[in-house]
């Protein structure tokens, strides 16, 4: 909550805070060449299913427009926070048969490279929002 408290704030029409490490940033390594090549495994999925890269251009389009994601500038080290850059991979889920839309986004802040640190290791855990398993009395 401590972290909350001192990051929380109002712009852009929008509450923003902090994400809440429990390590440093600086301790996530360069995570460039492993994002780079599940992007192109993407892109070659795109050059398959014509519809998937349309509704995947869309999506992100509107997560731009939203300020829900950013582009990342060729000059990273003149970034305006100064901070470390990360990238965040990601992937289409599609599931056929939904009524309202059948692909998502979907960001894996668990990737990560051999005896590195992935996004989610440096970050406190959220609640689990689902519940235990039920077991089973004989």
């Amino acid at each position: 909550m401590e972290i909350f408290n001192e990051t929380v704030e109002f712009k852009n029409d929008r509450y923003v805070v902090h994400l809440p490490f429990t390590k440093s940033y600086d301790e996530l390594s360069d995570n460039y060449s492993v994002v780079k090549q599940r992007f192109q495994n993407l892109w070659r999925r795109f050059s398959h299913d014509l519809e998937l890269h349309q509704q995947y251009r869309e999506i992100i389009r509107d997560y731009a427009e939203q300020g829900i994601i950013e582009d990342v500038k060729a000059d990273i080290k003149g970034n305006e926070s100064n901070r470390p850059v990360y990238y965040l991979p990601h992937q289409a889920i599609r599931k056929e048969g939904h009524l309202t839309s059948k692909t998502r986004i979907v960001f894996d802040a668990g990737s990560h490279q051999n005896n590195e640190l992935s996004l989610n290791n440096c970050l406190w855990p959220g609640e689990k929002l689902k519940p235990k398993s039920f077991r089973y009395i004989d």
